[in-house]
């Protein structure tokens, strides 16, 4: 076989290949950046907007110590991403490492999908999740795994006890 057969076989491979096969956990994401509004009048409203991800997750999975928990001046909340497992997965600590809350959905924009939200409780990370269906042992299991495999590594957001040095 030669290696023009070989490219156009690969080619055809991939271009088969379903979306969600070579999407990565991040490409339906957003970060929710909280600006407050000030009108002529003096009124102030705070308003929630969603922005793009990609510079935020790619220099949380170099080094979350690096990242700017703000963007232009606005303070960002989260970040949302729409996947359709639920369970987290290795790539989600480098967001958890933040200190940004990660909130997962099958669809962001349904009242009938199921949302877990993600957090460091001040010890550990915790979960919040919210469906109409309780979740299944298996899902269950797996995500206390994650979340104490996450826990135990050195992310640095414990914050150290100050009464103790006094």
């Amino acid at each position: 076989m030669t290696i023009k057969a070989c490219m156009t076989g690969l080619l055809a491979a991939a271009l088969f290949l379903p979306a969600s096969a070579m999407a990565g956990a991040f490409d339906q994401c957003e970060i929710v950046v909280l600006e407050e509004v000030v009108d002529a009048d003096g009124g102030r409203m705070t308003v929630a907007s969603y922005r793009p991800a990609d510079d935020f997750v790619a220099i949380a999975k170099q080094n979350p110590s690096d990242v700017s928990l703000d963007h232009n001046g606005a303070p960002i909340r989260g970040v949302i991403c729409t996947r359709n497992d639920l369970v987290p997965q290795a790539d989600d600590y480098a967001i958890l490492a933040t200190g940004v809350p990660l909130t997962l959905s099958q669809d962001l924009d349904s009242a009938d999908s199921d949302i877990l939200t993600l957090y460091f409780g001040g010890e550990r990370f915790e979960h919040r999740y919210k469906s109409d269906y309780p979740m299944s042992d298996e899902f269950s299991t797996a995500l206390e795994e994650t979340l104490s495999d996450f826990s135990a590594r050195d992310h640095g957001l414990v914050k150290e006890d100050d009464s103790a040095s006094n």
